[in-house]
């Protein structure tokens, strides 16, 4: 069976357009001229749905593979065509081993998706929302504290030239109290929310895998 479609260009050229497969199983499309030089590459566009004004169309042509510095045009026939062939790849490519291992590939997605979806849904809900709330301020209390005890060291440090000297000495026992108590707070909210904990630790655990397979 042809895989290959042929189209008649100004100046005696022709183009052939064959369909392509993606890594991710999608059809897209190749047009090269005798030559093998490449003419243009990518989707076949219906040219209204891509934006183009009718007067900017070729006479009788509808859909475009994009190319510089001009597109390659179709006629709705020459579309059907393409249309055509490109289905057949597609289900060609979807019988093939490489077309299996991508279908189990995507279901192995879709089903770590729902796992994830259900994993963290808590904290999408309202009481989750709430509890999230909770936890932030709990975070930012001991923040604060680290905030405060490291300010006011560095100004002991200022108004001393350099020595913490005895202000400092004087605030860092209350500081450091202070700390622990928000970091107590903090242990306390999760042990009595480990839903909330294992959820946080998946959706973590997801942003590491999503960084990991785009570098």
């Amino acid at each position: 069976m042809d895989t290959t479609f042929s189209k008649p260009l100004d100046a005696g050229r022709t183009a052939y357009v064959t369909p392509l497969i993606t890594v991710f199983g999608a059809v897209s499309y190749e047009a090269v001229d005798g030559d093998g030089q490449r003419i243009a590459s990518g989707w076949l566009e219906d040219a209204a749905q891509r934006g183009v004004a009718e007067e900017d169309m070729p006479a009788g042509c509808t859909h475009l593979i994009p190319a510089f510095p001009k597109p390659l045009w179709f006629t709705p026939e020459e579309a059907a065509r393409l249309t055509a062939l490109g289905e057949t790849a597609k289900a060609a490519f979807d019988a093939s081993a490489e077309g299996q291992q991508l279908d189990e590939w995507r279901r192995d997605q879709a089903e770590r998706t729902r796992e994830h979806a259900a994993r963290t849904a808590v904290l999408h809900s309202p009481q989750g929302k709430t509890l999230m709330a909770r936890r932030a301020r709990l975070v930012s209390a001991a923040a604060a504290a680290l905030d405060t005890d490291s300010e006011q060291r560095a100004r002991a440090h200022d108004d001393e030239g350099g020595d913490p000297g005895a202000y400092y000495r004087e605030q860092q026992p209350g500081n450091e109290a202070a700390y622990e108590q928000a970091c107590d707070a903090l242990a306390a909210f999760d042990a009595d929310h480990p839903q909330i904990i294992a959820a946080l630790k998946e959706q973590e655990a997801a942003d590491v895998r999503r960084r990991l397979e785009f570098d």
